[in-house]
């Protein structure tokens, strides 16, 4: 099982929101996080995932931070980061 931490950016990977990024705001039962995405899913209330239906990113907010609209602002400034990154990408001249 992948350790997470609070505050960690994170994509689901299963389920309707598939492909949603999410931020890990506490810990539920073993195997288990709650996350919050500021805008459909609330930090008042967050979204109970499994682990294995996660990818974990790098990316993480400080724990004193977890609030909607900074949630809301991180996880779309890295959404452009990693769109602006995919754009300028080019395989042998081809896009």
């Amino acid at each position: 099982m992948e350790l997470l931490n609070l505050g960690q950016l994170v994509t689901s990977r299963a389920g309707r929101d598939a492909g949603r990024k999410y931020v890990v705001i506490g810990f539920s039962e073993p195997g288990f996080v709650l996350v919050a995405d500021g805008e459909i899913r609330k930090v008042s209330r967050p979204k109970r995932k499994n682990v294995k239906h996660l990818i974990a990113h790098r990316a993480s907010l400080s724990e004193d931070s977890l609030s909607n609209g900074k949630i809301r602002r991180f996880i779309e400034s890295h959404s452009a980061a990693e769109k602006q990154g995919e754009e300028g990408s080019t395989v042998y001249g081809e896009r």
